[in-house]
């Protein structure tokens, strides 16, 4: 299915899956287990996300999804920084010259330190980093993020679980930063 919701992999329905995840299994264990694509159309240009398993014990499937990409988006785990099955992707994607975004996601969990977090990145994976965003705190402390590029706060509120939280955007000479 096309992804509804712009910046979210979860489908309106449900959140305890992500819409790519269409096998019942899937859905119980809450991780890919075969590749699947989404598509949406960007500023007339058709995009195509090809979401592989990540787990090692279904690697085989993101392997052979790779021969397809033209570019690959690695997501690390805030908690648990680079794992081994992250490094062996990076290897094919770097033997196949395939330029890869790199994310850190669950800062709005208990994570390690952002500095110690692209540290690793770029000691284990030999690649130079740079945070587009920056999380401001983490786990229960955290309130959002700063964009680095559209130099701006993007603060975030709402209850534990809701699929998607309140946001506001301020500058750094709004007045509201004093309160952070």
């Amino acid at each position: 299915g096309a992804i509804q919701l712009a910046g979210s992999v979860k489908g309106k329905a449900t959140a305890r899956h992500a819409v790519s995840d269409w096998m019942e299994l899937e859905k119980q264990r809450g991780i890919s287990i075969t590749s699947s694509v989404m598509q949406f159309e960007y500023e007339g240009y058709c995009i195509n996300i090809l979401d592989t398993p990540g787990h090692q014990d279904f690697s085989e499937d993101t392997y052979r999804t790779l021969m397809a990409a033209d570019s690959a988006v690695m997501v690390i785990d805030g908690a648990k920084g680079v794992e081994p099955q992250t490094r062996k992707l990076f290897k094919v994607c770097a033997m196949r010259h395939i330029p890869i975004f790199t994310f850190i996601n669950k800062m709005d969990r208990e994570a390690r330190d952002p500095f110690e977090l692209l540290d690793e990145l770029e000691n284990e994976l030999g690649i130079e980093t740079y945070a587009c965003n920056w999380p401001i705190g983490s786990g229960k402390e955290f309130q959002g993020v700063y964009d680095r590029r559209g130099e701006q706060l993007l603060l975030f509120s709402g209850v534990s679980g809701k699929n998607r939280a309140d946001k506001l955007a301020v500058t750094l000479d709004d007045p509201q930063v004093t309160e952070i």
